[in-house]
């Protein structure tokens, strides 16, 4: 972290900030982890209507090298003193605009978010899904071999991660690249096979009960 020889005038606004601060609601939905978000949108919002009466703004800066992203937030007061934060690095799955885009705005939402103090998530998604998984899962992966907590995800466990979110993203009508995109974002991964082969067993498990149960779920429904 950079900053201003002084930062009292920016600590004196930052208290008045957290006072005006209304938490914004948690809209955005990923239907297959059960979890709610507010869009970037809803970010910018709160902290823009928050400022509105004080002398302090903010400005953020988005590079890429490589397969990643970085965006840095710097908090700007009137009295021109300054606190530039490190960057946020997230990692992009594929070589594309998109991908490129999703990885930005995801940066974007989390630095301003822990930068200014808003609760922009409730659960982590990849959380949410292990908490379903089975008891035994960790302990056997889901090709019939041992799992290795150090060997790398094999393509076949590869093949049924994707086969996995596929069944997830058609049952929510959802596109599965988005879906299996944003999860390689919270597990700041750019591809499932930079995973171990033990973590990719317990994706596997985690996902295929979670599967399970919705499927359950959706067959009461339609009984009902």
């Amino acid at each position: 972290m950079q900053k201003s020889d002084s930062i009292k005038a920016i600590a004196a606004n930052l208290i008045k900030f957290r006072r005006a601060l209304k938490q914004p609601s948690k809209e955005a939905d990923n239907p297959f982890f059960k979890s709610k978000y507010v869009v970037l949108e809803g970010v910018v919002k709160a902290i823009d209507d928050a400022l509105k009466d004080i002398n302090m703004t903010y400005m953020q800066e988005a590079t890429s090298d490589g397969n990643q992203v970085s965006v840095s937030t710097i908090l700007l007061d009137g009295s021109g003193e300054y606190i530039q934060f490190e960057p946020l690095s997230v990692p992009v799955s594929k070589n594309d605009a998109q991908a490129f885009g999703s990885a930005e705005t995801y940066a974007r939402r989390y630095t301003l978010s822990a930068v200014f103090g808003v609760t922009s998530d409730i659960d982590d998604d990849g959380n949410a899904a292990s908490k379903n998984a089975p008891k035994e899962a960790p302990h056997n992966n889901w090709n019939g071999h041992q799992a290795s907590p150090n060997k790398q995800a094999s393509d076949k466990q590869v093949k049924m991660i994707h086969a996995q979110f596929g069944i997830a993203a058609k049952r929510n009508n959802q596109d599965q690249r988005q879906l299996e995109h944003e999860f390689l974002i919270k597990k700041q991964l750019s591809d499932f096979r930079d995973m171990t082969s033990k973590t990719a067993s317990d994706l596997i498990g985690a996902l295929k009960a979670k599967n399970a149960a919705e499927d359950k779920a959706q067959g009461n429904e339609q009984i009902a």
